[in-house]
């Protein structure tokens, strides 16, 4: 397994924290490379591991400043950068539109990308037994992922849920109904922000309903999705999720670019006035979330209900919901 590493970089020596890089090739692909960002707290371990996910369009620093509180928490938090569906590849026109859609029914991106994941755990595990400063720090049997919108797809997949073929470009065999099981057996619970509901170019409804890991999903009132499709969409097909440690979150005016934070990061993401004010509410129940899945924490999960949510509302986020199952 060829490997071109970058080794630790720099540290942050404000927030007590290592920040470390590395650039690996992906096995499953000899054309295919993973870049992966590491965050992880100074000193103790082994720490869980949350690998993140980011959208179509982005990179590995496009959830920079949620990666880095996650790390003051106790977690070691890789950032993968899907290189089909990066920011690269969405500067390679001006038709940015046209590239987004292209992105997200590529058949061969919308597959590689949970092998992406899966690939980051074996890096983990590897670097766990070998890595000069990460030996000893990663925890491989204590695996959470979090993404957002094509990076919520992906944690979704990864945790058990089956892609569509209907909308596949080019297409794949037999053209329509659900796709490859990508469920990685290692993977305990995952976030998605700004999950899919039934549509193009993603889901059926049959997909939801081999969802094999506790998921909580957080969207917002403003938070469009593909082609068209409204807010309610998202949460709408909640409904379809099997029974399970299962959480949905509906924050009032949250928009789609909200569920991202590079702040701290060189490259910066599309401004918006109401991120912080959601930020606020997906950092505090996230880092609930992955406490109850994977540091055993079960009344951490207890506290992600609307009326615990409220004291964290602020500015144009004035209300949520949450709904369990």
């Amino acid at each position: 397994m060829d490997r071109n590493r970058e080794e630790p970089q720099s540290h942050d020596k404000a927030r007590d924290r290592l920040f470390a890089k590395h650039r690996n090739q992906n096995a499953t692909d000899a054309n295919r490379k993973v870049p992966i960002k590491v965050h992880i707290p100074k000193s103790g371990g082994p720490f869980p591991v949350i690998l993140v996910s980011h959208g179509a369009g982005g990179d590995w620093d496009t959830h920079y400043a949620q990666a880095q509180h996650l790390a003051s928490h106790g977690y070691a938090v890789l950032c993968l950068e899907h290189v089909g569906s990066n920011r690269s590849r969405m500067m390679q026109g001006l038709r940015f539109s046209k590239i987004l859609a292209a992105m997200i029914h590529d058949s061969k991106e919308v597959f590689a990308r949970p092998k992406d994941v899966s690939f980051g755990m074996d890096c983990a595990g590897e670097w766990n037994r070998t890595h000069e400063i990460l030996r000893g720090k990663l925890d491989p049997t204590k695996f959470g992922v979090m993404g957002h919108s094509f990076g919520a797809f992906t944690t979704m997949v990864v945790g058990g849920m089956r892609p569509a073929l209907d909308w596949l470009t080019p297409r794949v065999d037999p053209g329509q109904g659900l796709g490859p099981d990508f469920h990685d057996s290692r993977m305990k619970c995952g976030v998605a922000l700004s999950p899919q509901g039934v549509g193009e170019p993603f889901f059926i409804q049959a997909s939801f309903g081999s969802l094999q890991v506790p998921l909580l999903g957080i969207t917002g009132t403003e938070d469009r999705q593909q082609n068209g499709l409204p807010p309610q969409n998202r949460w709408e097909a909640f409904d379809l999720w099997p029974k399970g440690s299962h959480q949905f979150i509906c924050i009032t005016n949250g928009k789609h670019i909200d569920f991202t934070d590079s702040t701290g990061a060189k490259r910066k993401a599309m401004p918006s006035q109401t991120r912080k004010d959601v930020q606020t509410i997906v950092r505090a129940a996230t880092l609930l979330f992955f406490d109850a899945h994977l540091k055993n924490n079960p009344g951490s999960a207890g506290q992600i209900t609307a009326d615990a949510l409220k004291p964290y509302l602020s500015g144009v986020v004035n209300n949520l919901e949450v709904f369990s199952k």
